[in-house]
């Protein structure tokens, strides 16, 4: 008499718990469904942001190549201030061989993956070719003040020898610049090794920004103004000089028809004497001139580019321990 209630508990328990094993199928389901999306589209993200950099990393190594390559192979070209460029060009393909993949790597893993001592080193190599870039840039300004402001003795000013002492300079300073972490002057390492920073310890952080870029960029500013300046006045001398040139040709054929043909002679010898060097003068002028504004568009993107880290780096820690100071005197 019994069985039967029983038998139909059994089987409307087993319904119920069918459905309910069903409804819980498929809510897991969903629930999986969207989670492999998002790991779907986060891997997409990831692969295209690894590409990007992959690709802008290539473009980095094979641009500087060939900048090396042009120079070192055209005699032509192998000029002091192209000796400067070449030095900026291999400032920048060793930070693209030597940083940016582990940069890159550190982007996309979101990790530290290559040790603790690695990473001091990497860093110190960071520090270490930027402030080469930045500084190289400085020098070329230099460089291009002096070209423009002493043309026609800018051969004699400006030796190869010269050029090889400066660039030394250059290095021997950047090392000395990024070598400080690695002597210990730096924050106190983190407990994880998966993390690496550049050191943003306040006194490097300011020593690093000021000698890397604050310095380097007030004289890259006062140099370009200068070489401003110096243009417009040797344009106005230049153009005052084609204006007396023409008088005095105007001069000579008048005498033409006053003076005997020897007169005639020196004043056409003494012309062409004035004409020539005003013509070389002219043309020196005119290629330094060009290369300073090609070069002073290469520096403002590059200084655009810089900015926004190096403002951001020497401050950051202050701001951050301000605002902490604010927030624990407000909670009190």
């Amino acid at each position: 008499m019994t069985f039967p209630g029983q038998v139909n508990a059994s089987l409307n328990g087993n319904d119920t718990g069918e459905a309910e094993g069903a409804n819980g199928s498929w809510a897991g389901g969903d629930a999986g469904a969207n989670d492999t999306s998002l790991a779907l589209g986060l891997d997409l993200q990831t692969v295209g942001v690894g590409v990007f950099l992959a690709l802008f990393i290539l473009s980095a190594i094979v641009g500087n190549i060939l900048v090396i390559l042009s120079v070192a192979c055209n005699r032509h070209l192998q000029t002091v201030t192209n000796y400067f460029i070449i030095n900026l060009a291999i400032a920048d393909l060793l930070l693209s061989t030597t940083v940016l993949p582990f940069s890159a790597t550190l982007d996309i893993l979101g990790f530290w993956a290559f040790g603790r001592i690695f990473c001091d080193i990497w860093a110190a190599v960071d520090v270490l070719c930027c402030t080469a870039s930045i500084m190289s840039l400085c020098i070329i300004s230099v460089d291009r003040y002096i070209g423009v402001k002493h043309s026609l003795k800018y051969p004699t000013i400006m030796t190869e020898k010269k050029a090889g002492i400066i660039l030394v300079v250059v290095w021997l300073l950047s090392m000395v610049i990024s070598i400080g972490p690695l002597l210990g002057w730096k924050e106190p390492r983190s407990q994880e090794a998966n993390v690496c920073t550049i050191t943003e310890e306040p006194g490097y952080a300011i020593f690093s920004s000021l000698f890397s870029f604050y310095l380097p960029l007030t004289v890259i500013l006062v140099m370009y103004f200068n070489i401003y300046v110096v243009a417009r006045r040797t344009t106005k001398s230049l153009e005052a000089g084609v204006k007396k040139e023409r008088s005095k040709s105007m001069e000579v054929v008048l005498r033409i028809h006053c003076r005997s043909v020897l007169e005639d002679s020196l004043a056409k010898g003494k012309g062409h004497t004035f004409r020539s060097s005003l013509s070389v003068r002219l043309l020196k002028f005119s290629r330094e001139k060009k290369a300073a504004k090609t070069l002073a568009i290469v520096v403002g993107v590059f200084v655009l580019c810089w900015l926004p880290f190096f403002f951001v780096l020497p401050f950051e820690q202050a701001v951050y321990s301000n605002i902490g100071h604010v927030l624990r005197h407000l909670s009190e």
